[in-house]
């Protein structure tokens, strides 16, 4: 009889979840702090892209120190026991997770609102759910998903409707960001079926390093100046790789062994966390009830995700 993961249990897939996009919301007024400790310009995109890889490469040793440690009593987390097709694993989805996208994320902010980019960032949920089922033959698309994801981006729009959100699209702006999600997507289709036999905290780990190094370098080639640390960043710096860390490993806990599709609607939670957390603490951002609306609905359509669709799912399939 095959044994089921405690991380297919409903209740610790809705709680670690929310934790891991609770984190990642906070990442957004973590990084907008961050920039303006550091005097950084939105038009600064290599120094942007050059602070994304050491926020990367430090979450990586963070997470390697962990390694060392818990190794010593769990023969799974022991990096001697990859072999060469994991380690290409590690790089692939470190380039496409890590690199690419934060590559195309940062270019597309310096040409599109924060807003737009709360909702377009949205968009790899979308892709996620549409391409799971040609990844992973368990995974199916069904009016179950559908309807959870319809009800969950009407709460991120919801969420910025009086922020300024319109329809303008340019290839550098939306359209860098389009190819951001896509980007996480495909890792995220790609972790059950291909990282099975890897460890969630070595793979987040492997694709922090392997990713955080290109963006580094790539950064302090075109460097617009250099960065002036103080006290309140180095903070900051270590809160964001923190958050790096243990969010990547509970979610790759979570996609090995569940249906990407479904596990992909909680990142809608990311923009609406974000949102609350930036009106607590960034004195430009305000607080409105269209945030609470679109929360509402986010989790109305995780709730029915989990209830009624999970009853519906073997009869419902499109």
């Amino acid at each position: 009889m095959k044994q089921i993961s405690k991380f297919q249990n409903k209740r610790v897939v809705f709680v670690f979840a929310l934790i891991a996009m609770f984190l990642w919301g906070s990442a957004v007024p973590v990084t907008k702090l961050s920039f303006a400790a550091l005097n950084m310009a939105p038009s600064e995109i290599f120094t942007r892209i050059y602070y994304a890889g050491m926020r990367f490469f430090l979450a990586s040793l963070m997470v390697f120190a962990y390694l060392f440690v818990k190794s010593r009593k769990n023969a799974e987390l022991r990096l001697n026991r990859l072999k060469k097709r994991d380690w290409r694993f590690l790089v692939i989805i470190g380039l496409l997770r890590i690199t690419l996208c934060y590559f195309f994320y940062y270019n597309a902010l310096a040409y599109i609102s924060g807003v737009k980019g709360a909702v377009l960032v949205s968009s790899s949920t979308f892709i996620t759910v549409l391409i799971a089922p040609f990844v992973v033959k368990e995974d199916k698309f069904n009016r179950s998903k559908l309807f959870a994801l319809i009800l969950g981006f009407s709460g991120i729009i919801m969420a910025n409707i009086d922020k300024g959100f319109d329809l303008d699209f340019t290839l550098r702006g939306e359209g860098f960001m389009l190819i951001s999600g896509t980007f996480t997507a495909l890792v995220e289709t790609l972790i059950k079926p291909k990282g099975k036999r890897i460890a969630a905290p070595i793979i987040t780990w492997g694709q922090l390093l392997f990713g955080s190094i290109p963006l580094m370098v790539i950064g302090y080639i075109g460097l617009e100046h250099k960065l002036n640390w103080n006290v309140t960043a180095v903070v900051l710096l270590i809160y964001s790789a923190i958050i790096s860390a243990v969010a990547f490993i509970l979610w790759y806990e979570l996609l090995k062994v569940n249906d990407a599709g479904e596990l992909a609607i909680y990142r809608l939670f990311i923009p609406i966390f974000g949102s609350i957390l930036s009106a607590l603490f960034i004195p430009e951002e305000s607080f409105t009830p269209y945030i609470i609306l679109g929360l509402m609905l986010v989790v109305l359509g995780i709730i029915y995700l989990n209830t009624v669709g999970s009853k519906n799912n073997s009869v419902n399939e499109l």
